[in-house]
């Protein structure tokens, strides 16, 4: 038997059974004897005992073992993880494109069954040394907290997912595919499939693998050269600057109608709120579109710049960004005022926490429009997750 290393809970090992080659997942020691993990390990099983594709390693039994206690046992064959593979020596781009479809495939299989991976990441795709085909991994690895997970594999997880509060569908699975992509650094004619899979609110995000596919096959995006010029402008240059006021101007547009309310839950506060989620979002069920937006800004960040920290408050105060990040020194002074009024006339946290998440999203999508690099979009992100967790401390 061989064990993986992993900073989970889980307890994951290689060995051979009977001539083949089998995966055990268990849990460490240490939580064993926890009924609430047992309970855990029964429900992964039971979910994905069915499913049975090229690219997935099908689960075969959950039982007592001599050396892991109780064990979901899945098909193996010698792999590495994705995030192992793409350390080796350069991979082409067909060979990751190769990988983005194979990925797909599994995805679109598991939705035709009903079932929601919802945990994809790079630790839990698995490339086969022979061949090189991708094989998923369904057990979901468990953290004691969220504090323990790796930055690595928590930016692939949809905001929704990680509040817990809201039923997930497949676009939960679309938010992954699109980090993949970004994570395989197909590059800049990517730009819109990734932002429109990385998108905050769910129903912003394709409403299926093959609309993903159809995008990811036909449609991708390519700047022209007018367009490459303004994306490649010095920061500070007025140009930028212009961009930047525009942006700003639209962004108060769309947060006045917000924030101008009494502090009590009137009609049309109501009213105001229900014409909001339709137009951003169309979505069916108001309460969940709600509990979506009303994810805290922190998660937004890692959506699509996890792995990096956020910017230290002495940065932002002293104006010290510089290169492509210099554009963040007008607008975040604008930004910063218009959350501290969000804050200050919102009636509750809850109304709060809503109206800053439809700030975002238009303040992003106007960035966005505008055809900033994704390095910018993402130092946005870190800026504007780091002044709300400053307001919530």
């Amino acid at each position: 038997m061989e064990e993986i290393k992993t900073d989970s809970i889980n307890l994951i090992a290689t060995a051979n059974d009977g001539g083949q080659s089998v995966l055990y997942v268990g849990l460490k020691e240490a939580y064993r004897d926890k009924p609430q993990y047992e309970r855990y390990l029964r429900k992964e099983f039971e979910k994905s005992k069915a499913l049975d594709n090229p690219n997935i390693f099908r689960l075969l039994e959950i039982s007592e073992t001599e050396n892991y206690g109780l064990a979901i046992k899945t098909e193996w064959e010698d792999s590495r993880t994705l995030a192992q593979w793409l350390k080796e020596a350069d991979h082409n781009d067909e060979e990751k494109k190769r990988i983005i479809r194979q990925v797909a495939s599994a995805l679109s299989y598991m939705h035709s069954q009903g079932v929601v991976h919802g945990g994809l990441n790079s630790h839990n795709i698995f490339i086969t040394r022979k061949g090189d085909n991708v094989k998923l991994l369904l057990v979901h690895l468990r953290y004691v907290d969220s504090l323990k997970q790796p930055e690595e594999t928590l930016k692939y997880i949809a905001p929704e997912a990680k509040d817990g509060t809201v039923g997930l569908n497949p676009r939960a699975d679309i938010f992954s595919l699109g980090v993949l992509l970004k994570d395989l650094g197909l590059g800049d004619e990517y730009h819109s499939v990734i932002t429109t899979s990385c998108s905050f609110g769910r129903n912003d995000r394709f409403d299926s693998v093959e609309s993903f596919l159809e995008a990811f096959d036909r449609r991708h995006y390519t700047r022209t050269p007018a367009e490459e010029e303004t994306a490649s402008q010095g920061p500070s240059s007025s140009r930028m600057r212009i961009i930047i006021l525009a942006a700003i101007a639209i962004a108060i547009a769309i947060a006045v109608p917000l924030i101008v309310h009494n502090s009590s839950e009137s009609t049309a506060d109501n009213q105001q709120t229900e014409q909001t989620d339709s137009a951003a979002n169309n979505e069916q069920n108001n309460t969940d579109e709600q509990q979506a937006a009303a994810q805290p800004a922190p998660d937004t960040a890692q959506q699509t710049a996890p792995t990096d920290q956020a910017a230290p408050a002495d940065q932002t105060a002293q104006g010290g960004y510089t290169g492509d990040e210099a554009f963040l020194n007008d607008l975040l002074p604008q930004m910063k005022a218009d959350l501290d009024k969000i804050y200050a006339q919102a009636p509750d946290p809850e109304t709060a926490q809503r109206k800053v998440a439809v700030y975002y999203k238009g303040l992003r999508n106007v960035l966005r429009k505008r055809h900033l690099k994704i390095a910018q979009l993402d130092a946005f992100d870190k800026a504007f997750a780091a002044y709300i967790q400053q307001k919530k401390q």
